[in-house]
């Protein structure tokens, strides 16, 4: 009996020492993940992406609808990246095939993943934002939510500039009309900047609406060849900082992309440029928690 005592006490004993850094341990911060179009133009091998990715310190990587996907999915994995999103084109127009017919094949791929359908809402007959869609657009995000759910995908709206999800008050709007819950709301910074008006909310107001149900966000510089995404820039940390601050004061630790969009820099340069402004928030975060304790 005596031998049976020590062993039971050794078990608690280091299952003490197992759960006591996850206790007193230091904070996890947000994963950071790239978006596909960062560098598959510059490196077209998923192999050599991701080996890039690896190299610099992200945790993981986005991909564009189901081309390819296998091939991302094992290369990402291989070392021991998330496959964190996948820009998934929905058509609310569009009821008897809203989206990628392929999708019900590719989905046993992402099991257990995590993986987010973030998706591009389309129409032609409802302008941007417009709530009258609404009626048509919930019946499909309940089919794709349901579809998705056995495999462990969630589905978010991406709010794009002259796309139906415009603005993300439209995403918080429909995650109680879906109800689904595995269905949730998204923040691109891009898209919310070049809001105009009264639907260009506050940060703070924006991030209170959208955490009940918030999956993804994203933060990007505004250096680039055609539109103002690109890298992140040490001179434009105190923005970065501020929405981060917003998303995070309402309990948000999930992941943030780093969007870029038709960028001339080489990635072996420009991502570790955004990498290095990244690891200068999260000491900034770190310092202000420490502050406070």
């Amino acid at each position: 009996m005596p031998w049976i005592i020590s062993v039971i006490t050794m078990i608690l004993v280091c299952s003490l020492f197992v759960i006591a850094p996850a206790a007193h341990g230091e904070e996890a911060f947000n994963p950071f993940f790239a978006y596909k179009n960062s560098m598959e133009d510059k490196i077209p091998s998923m192999d050599e992406q991701a080996a890039l990715l690896a190299e610099i310190g992200f945790d993981g990587y986005d991909h564009r609808e189901l081309e390819d996907l296998e091939a991302t999915v094992k290369a990402l994995d291989a070392r021991g990246l998330k496959l964190f999103t996948i820009y998934f084109a929905v058509n609310i127009d569009a009821p008897d095939q809203p989206f990628n017919p392929g999708l019900q094949e590719a989905l046993p791929l992402l099991k257990d993943h995590g993986t987010i359908l973030w998706c591009n809402v389309q129409s032609k007959r409802f302008k941007p934002s417009d709530p009258a869609g609404d009626a048509d657009a919930v019946p499909i995000f309940q089919k794709l939510a349901d579809m998705a759910a056995p495999y462990g995908v969630r589905v978010a709206p991406y709010p794009h500039i002259n796309m139906w999800v415009e603005s993300p008050e439209d995403a918080a709007r429909l995650a109680p009309q879906v109800d689904r819950p595995n269905f949730g709301t998204s923040f691109n910074l891009y898209h919310w900047k070049v809001l105009e008006g009264e639907r260009k909310r506050p940060i703070e107001e924006v991030a209170k609406r959208l955490a009940p149900n918030l999956m993804v966000i994203s933060i990007n510089g505004d250096e680039g060849k055609n539109i103002a995404i690109g890298p992140l820039e040490e001179e434009d940390m105190d923005e970065y900082y501020n929405v981060l601050a917003a998303f995070r004061a309402e309990g948000y630790r999930g992941p943030v992309g780093l969007q870029c969009y038709a960028i001339e820099a080489d990635p072996r340069i420009h991502l570790p440029q955004s990498m290095s402004v990244w690891q200068a928030l999260k000491k900034r975060f770190e310092k202000d928690t420490a502050a406070k304790k």
